[in-house]
């Protein structure tokens, strides 16, 4: 029984020890907050760079079509441009809405995570 008890008691410390503290919480709660708001952000920006790329090379193939049509071809080339310029604007948009929303939600996570550490 002498024995059992310091091991007890050496147990009990390790265990308190082992026990994270709210600052610890909090801390692992918004990295994670952080690590998926940049992840959603890297996504954004993939999805905002595919769809431009999408809108250019659309405009480069109405272009190369219109090319061979003399009076036709320059209207169709203003219009295409002005198409690219709408479509580049709409993937801006989408991607700051979208940006804007993550940071709210962040805000919102770790604000609930604050008050869950007082």
């Amino acid at each position: 029984m002498k024995v059992a008890l310091p091991l007890l008691l050496g147990a009990s410390l390790t265990l308190g020890a082992q026990v994270p503290t709210k600052a610890d919480l909090k801390g692992a709660a918004d990295s994670a907050v952080d690590k998926g708001k940049a992840k959603t952000d890297e996504k954004g920006d993939q999805a905002k760079a595919k769809a431009d790329q999408k809108a250019t090379d659309a405009k480069a193939k109405a272009d190369a079509k219109a090319g061979s049509v003399p009076v036709a071809g320059d209207q169709v080339k203003v219009a295409t441009a002005k198409g690219e310029g709408a479509a580049k604007s709409g993937t801006a948009k989408a991607k700051a809405k979208s940006k804007k929303g993550t940071t709210k939600g962040a805000d919102k996570a770790k604000t609930v995570t604050e008050k869950a550490v007082k």
